[in-house]
């Protein structure tokens, strides 16, 4: 029994060496565009490395203080209307811990596993 729909229309030898002959040359000078580049003591990644960086600076400096700020301004209204729970006092509280210690943490974690 021949299952017409696996084998599909035949392709000849020659379009087969082309796309493959074709793959190769592209492939070629991809690798040699990768190998061109040389990182120079900073890495490859130094520029997300970089942006990541002004990332976590971002929310960890003057911006994020002022949003810790509100956070605890909003649990003082939440106090003042009756309506704050400590589930939610807790979760603001710890929170703020967890994104300002964040680069502490990590550090911690880092040097005790080892490098």
């Amino acid at each position: 029994m021949k299952c017409n729909a696996i084998e599909g229309p035949r392709v000849g030898a020659w379009k087969l060496a082309a796309v493959l002959g074709l793959a190769a040359a592209v492939h070629m000078a991809g690798v040699d565009l990768a190998l061109a580049q040389s990182g120079g003591g900073s890495g490859a990644f130094a520029p997300l490395q970089t942006a990541v960086q002004m990332i976590v600076d971002f929310i960890t400096g003057p911006f994020g203080r002022l949003l810790a700020i509100i956070a605890v301004i909003g649990l003082g209204f939440l106090a003042f209307a009756g309506r704050l729970s400590w589930f939610t006092a807790g979760a603001v509280i710890v929170g703020i811990g967890l994104v300002f210690g964040a680069p502490t943490i990590v550090d911690e974690m880092i040097a005790a596993v080892g490098k």
